[in-house]
């Protein structure tokens, strides 16, 4: 199964980005070219699945070396961090 998605970190851009499933060990998807650091950047990672649910969560670590931080924030005043998660069933 394919996992895909999209970071951005203004101004600098993004470095990494690690995805888990299931509440496993991070990994290191593959990024899109950086086209510069005012640009969301593209990602993909596959994963082995069995039928049922999962979740999946990503963290992106900017080109300046800033992890995004777990805890959930609102976009004002500084940006939204936050690992996003999505819960979806394979059959």
């Amino acid at each position: 199964m394919t996992c895909a998605g999209i970071a951005w970190s203004q101004p600098v851009g993004i470095e990494r980005v690690e995805v888990r499933m299931d509440g496993g060990p991070w990994r290191g998807a593959t990024l899109s070219t950086a086209v510069n650091g005012r640009t969301w950047r593209m990602w993909t990672i596959e994963f082995d699945l069995g039928p049922g649910s999962h979740t999946v969560q990503s963290r992106a670590t900017d080109a300046a070396g800033q992890v995004q931080a777990e805890t959930r924030t609102d976009p004002i005043p500084d940006g939204a961090s936050g690992w996003p998660a999505t819960i979806f069933r394979v059959t």
